[in-house]
Order: C-alpha cells, then sequence, then structure tokens
C-alpha cells in the first residue's frame, strides 16, 4: 500500500489547543474527532489499544513530541489525528510534557505502514523546535507542515528503522567502562569507534566471558578448579588497564543506510547477529538491535 500523509491526514482532523489535560482525555478526543469524520475502525477498541500502549511504553519520540499509535484490525487504510497545546500534557512521567501529538491507526495487516508514516513524521520534524512551533502556530501551518507531498516514503530502509544515537565506546576505553556501560545500560552489544567515528570494532557480554575464561580452560571438562571465578577476579584486577582495542571483536555484520529494510529481517537470521552496525561508508550512523526492530514491525 502507498502512504502519503495527505491521504491519511485531513484538515478536520487537526484539534487546535485539543482542550485536555491529561493523556487519556487528549487520546479519547483524538480518537473521538477521527470517528466523526472517518468509517471503517472500531472507536473503542482503537481507544483501549491506545491507553494500553501508552502505559506499557509511553510514546514520546522527541522533545514535545508523542506519537500515539495502534494497528487495528478491520482497518482499510492508516488514519492520522493532531492535537496541540500549548500548555503540555504529560505522556511520560520521566520526560517533559509534549505539545503536539501525532495519534496514528494503521490496518493490522500491513506491519509497515506505521512504520513509514512514522518516517516521514520524523523527516518533517527534524528541523523543527516544536514546542517553540506551537506556541505560535495557526491550525493552518500545522496542516501545511504536514501536507507537503514530497514526504512520500516509498518503502524503508535500515537508515528509517535505525537507532542513530547509540550508545558507543572509543577504542581506547578500558575494560572497567565497558563493564559498567553494558551493565547500567543493560545492552549486550556496543559499538566501538574511533575519535572520527569510523567503526573499530564491537564489545559484546559474551567477549567479557572470554577475556575471562582463556581458551584452554574452555577444553577443562572438570572445572572444580576455579569454582571460585578466580580467572574472573583476575580479569578484574586489571580491567583500568586493559584497552577495548585489545580484545573487541572485529567480526560485526554491518549494511549501508539505503538497505531495504525488509532485508534486515534476513540478514538477523541468516547471520543469527543480535545487532547489525549501520555503516556510511567506515562511520557509524547507526544501529539496528533485533529487540529493537523485531518490536517495531510487530507492535512499535
Amino acid at each position: 500500500m502507498d502512504i502519503q500523509l495527505c491521504d491519511c491526514l485531513s484538515r478536520e482532523n487537526i484539534l487546535f489547543e485539543v482542550g485536555a489535560t491529561s493523556r487519556d482525555d487528549a487520546l479519547i478526543r483524538l480518537v473521538d474527532q477521527l470517528a466523526k469524520t472517518k468509517d471503517g475502525f472500531d472507536e473503542a477498541a482503537a481507544g483501549q489499544a491506545l491507553k494500553e500502549r501508552e502505559a506499557v511504553l509511553p510514546t514520546v519520540i522527541a522533545p514535545g513530541v508523542a506519537l500515539p499509535h495502534a494497528r487495528l484490525d478491520a482497518l482499510e487504510k492508516p488514519l492520522v489525528a493532531i492535537g496541540t497545546t500549548r500548555q503540555g500534557i504529560v505522556f511520560d512521567e520521566d520526560k517533559d510534557p509534549v505539545n503536539l501529538i501525532l495519534l496514528v491507526l494503521t490496518p493490522k495487516i500491513d506491519p509497515s505502514a506505521y512504520l513509514r508514516i512514522l518516517s516521514m513524521l520524523s523527516s518533517i520534524l527534524k528541523d523543527v523546535d516544536v514546542p517553540t512551533f506551537v506556541s505560535g502556530a495557526t491550525i493552518d501551518d500545522i496542516y501545511e507542515l504536514f501536507k507537503a507531498e514530497e514526504k512520500f516514503v516509498d518503502y524503508l530502509t535500515a537508515g528509517d528503522v535505525m537507532n542513530s544515537e547509540p550508545i558507543t565506546l572509543l577504542e581506547g576505553d578500558t575494560l572497567n567502562k565497558a563493564i559498567s556501560t553494558l551493565c547500567s545500560r543493560r545492552v549486550l552489544d556496543i559499538p566501538v569507534v574511533d575519535e572520527e567515528g569510523d567503526l573499530r570494532g564491537v564489545i559484546g557480554m559474551e567477549d567479557l566471558l572470554r577475556q575471562s575464561l582463556p581458551q584452554h580452560l574452555l577444553w577443562m571438562e572438570d572445572l572444580t578448579p576455579i569454582l571460585r571465578f578466580e580467572p574472573f577476579a583476575e580479569m578484574m584486577k586489571k580491567d583500568q588497564e586493559t584497552k577495548l582495542a585489545d580484545f573487541m571483536s572485529e567480526d560485526y555484520v554491518s549494511v549501508p543506510p539505503d538497505t531495504p529494510a525488509v532485508q534486515l529481517a534476513k540478514v538477523f537470521l541468516m547471520s543469527q547477529a543480535r545487532q547489525i552496525q549501520v555503516l556510511d561508508g567506515r562511520k557509524l550512523v547507526g544501529v539496528v538491535d533485533l529487540g529493537g526492530f523485531s518490536t517495531k514491525l510487530f507492535w512499535a
């Protein structure tokens, strides 16, 4: 299904100063507005799906912007409603209030619809200071911003679905920092770059184990001589001295940004990688994690 924002969004579905004081109230008002102007979806089911999704993981995607969304059965095409609020509404207790709410409903049978709309909306807003824009905008300003035909996305690429601000480490960082970052950020893999941002390798949890258990120990049938994790203790004694460049893995999977996103599914399955590095030449421009990619594809 080809998707253009002008087909999903009409001027009447922009609620200028939505008039809500809570997240759930704003969602209800936007769904009600869509129901008044568009047939073909279950209003109650849409409202419930949106609220459940927000309760699990709030959809604040940028400062001042929330993108609540749901995939619905029996919906024929994507629908978009927009709400603005100068006062701001809290969507996530850990983040600032949002001033722009972009509500998206997509057909359950079209897995890429939400991702393509998200890509278009993100492209439109990438250079916009949303709180400042909303504070002085009219409803016409908002409609003109989002209706531009040139924001059409034919198909998704790795650049559309990647995390463009991944956690990274420098090749000169220490083992101590790698341990701290992997554990505190609860990630399994971290790209390692040089000062210019070129990818040099990847550090993963397995690399920490390999550093602790030399190859000859792996061949031992009986590990009772090291029941107290003695090799691990030895590694930790040198964690401030050991540099990532000395033991990071240079065996990683990479693709260029223009790789079709559907190709990533094959890459994950064929390589059994957890993370794909997105490279422009040697420069790291983003990463696609298996968990994040699957979540966006199946649940978003």
